[in-house]
């Protein structure tokens, strides 16, 4: 997966693949893995309030 943000673009590794968040704003826990790649521990989507 990649996850772009204002300023970057990040690949995330993951052991499972969550093909419901494309798309979708993020949140991402994780440890970063080298210049441009995030570990990911956990992904969900950005709660919304209202």
């Amino acid at each position: 997966m990649i996850l772009t943000t204002t300023d970057d673009a990040w690949i995330i590794e993951c052991d499972e693949i969550k093909d419901d968040l494309i798309g979708a704003n993020v949140t991402v826990e994780g440890v970063v893995a080298g210049m441009n790649r995030i570990h990911a521990d956990w992904i969900g989507e950005e709660s919304r309030s209202s």
